[in-house]
């Protein structure tokens, strides 16, 4: 058998049918929000990453820096990309998975459709495999459903799967190889199916290794359906070994550079307190205690119970070391493939108060579902999480605009916007903030005497820093696009 728990008692017709439309709410609303816009450093990387991918290539050749010098490659380096110049040629800073999947799928369907086929997709098959995994565990179908409705509503998981970010997705395939590893018991299919599921989510997260211990637990009945995972995730693990060493000189390297000069013991406390604090606020309370006490009290057995803290406390004691993490509240995207487990301790928990009363089952279960929902409504309105649509929508008019009014031999000088217009023109972008003045007056009269145009993109809150302290220069305003100026540059400035 796969699952040594008790049968648990089947939902009822009517559940089933309720499911279905409430998927089918639920995916229109992302829909509706969703925003397939190349914008800041992580939306523009993934998916200047996925259109490479899907034109065959890896890497993008450098456009054209003829007679440019610079004491950093840096400043040729849009956005999500690692700029090589004596290889002539940018390398995608972040990991390839969700960019294999925006490329499949935009491919098949387009660059608008493509990217919302695969947030939407992700968030739908992580609330399925949420609640497959507790009725696994033979949790309660109620409990099991409410489990899977504070999944999907928490404002974390609706603020990632409406853009082209990789938190949502890491989240899915950490639940499948959770989902395949619970059914590996006996099954050498689900065994293979464990491993690709966990390479496939350690491709679109590489720190998804993390939740190699919780798997290990789970397929810890016999040294069998172990060697089967592994077996089942070696061809995944040799891919991202021998892209790693392609892109980054070796297979251990990733594009992040060394992010362990990130991490220092000083970010722990207060990170452990943000975390802390944000879960409590964003995830129904009475829940958040129950899962807590679940790792050390409830009807889970051992391994299951070790299973849980090894894939909940793991990563979120790896990231209470890392400087970001403590930021904002949707900073808890880094451990988000993390809060299955939490609201899954949660349910075992109220399981074990309640197997015997179906009636309080359903009554508790209603009660988490609309306390959830309850406080998504108010942390997305306070948060103004629908609004990243608008926000975002910006960088895709200034593309465009770009694309459609500057001379062909254009070079871009912008900062927050490299990535998206590496996305939506052709022309080479400099980096200003990577630049000291005296370089910019060095680039700029070559470009001068190149008769090649230089145009500054900026947004209008930083113009005057720019333009006044970083690269003082005698500018044109062109016009204003999407709250950004647009600045033609018409030789150095005046000395007085």
């Amino acid at each position: 058998m796969s699952n040594p728990n008790p049968s648990p008692s089947a939902a009822p017709r009517w559940f089933a049918w309720l499911a279905v439309v409430a998927l089918l709410v639920y995916s229109c609303f992302l829909g509706a929000y969703f925003t397939p816009v190349a914008g800041g450093s992580d939306s523009s990387g993934y998916l200047n990453a996925a259109r490479l991918l899907a034109r065959g290539q890896i890497t993008a050749p450098m456009r054209d820096f003829s007679g440019l010098t610079a004491s950093s490659a840096t400043q040729f380096q849009p956005l999500g990309f690692i700029a090589e110049p004596a290889r002539q040629r940018l390398v995608p800073t972040y990991p390839l998975g969700l960019p294999t999947h925006l490329a499949i799928a935009s491919t098949l369907f387009g660059w608008t459709i493509g990217p919302l086929l695969v947030g939407v997709g992700a968030a739908l098959a992580a609330i399925v495999l949420m609640y497959a995994i507790a009725r696994e565990w033979a949790i309660a179908w109620p409990l099991a459903a409410a489990g899977a409705v504070m999944l999907g509503v928490f404002p974390v998981t609706i603020f990632i799967a409406i853009q082209p970010l990789s938190d949502v997705l890491a989240t899915t395939w950490v639940l499948a190889a959770i989902y395949a590893a619970l059914r590996a018991r006996g099954s050498p299919r689900w065994a293979v199916a464990t491993g690709v599921a966990l390479s496939i989510a350690i491709f679109a997260r590489p720190t998804n290794v993390l939740i190699s211990p919780a798997i290990a637990a789970l397929l810890s009945v016999g040294w069998r359906p172990f060697i089967t995972a592994v077996i089942g995730g070696l061809p995944g693990a040799l891919l991202l070994l021998a892209t790693n060493a392609h892109l980054f000189g070796s297979p251990w390297r990733m594009g992040y550079g060394s992010i362990f000069e990130a991490f220092d013991i000083a970010y722990f406390g207060p990170t452990l307190l943000h975390f802390g604090k944000w879960l409590g606020l964003l995830l129904p309370g009475l829940g958040l205690f129950f899962g807590f006490i679940s790792f050390g009290f409830s009807r889970a057995s051992l391994r299951n119970r070790i299973a849980l803290a090894l894939w909940f406390f793991t990563p979120v004691i790896f990231y209470a070391y890392y400087e970001v993490s403590g930021q904002t509240w949707w900073c808890l995207r880094f451990i988000l493939p993390a809060v299955p487990a939490l609201i899954l301790s949660a349910l075992f928990t109220l399981d074990y108060f309640l197997a015997l009363h179906s009636r309080t089952v359903r009554m508790a279960s209603a009660l988490l579902a609309i306390w959830a929902i309850g406080l998504s409504v108010f942390w997305t309105r306070e948060f103004h999480t629908l609004l990243s649509k608008t926000y975002e929508q910006a960088y895709a008019e200034i593309g465009q605009w770009s694309h459609d009014h500057l001379p062909a031999n254009t070079v871009l000088l912008t900062n927050n916007d490299s990535g998206a217009l590496y996305y939506y023109t052709s022309f080479p972008i400099l980096r200003w903030d990577q630049m000291s003045t005296a370089e910019f007056t060095q680039h700029a009269a070559h470009l001068t005497r190149s008769d090649r145009p230089l145009h500054l993109i900026t947004t209008e809150a930083e113009e005057n820093h720019v333009l006044t302290q970083r690269i003082p220069a005698r500018w044109e305003k062109i016009t204003t696009v999407a709250q950004r100026s647009i600045w033609r540059y018409n030789g150095p400035a005046t000395t007085p």
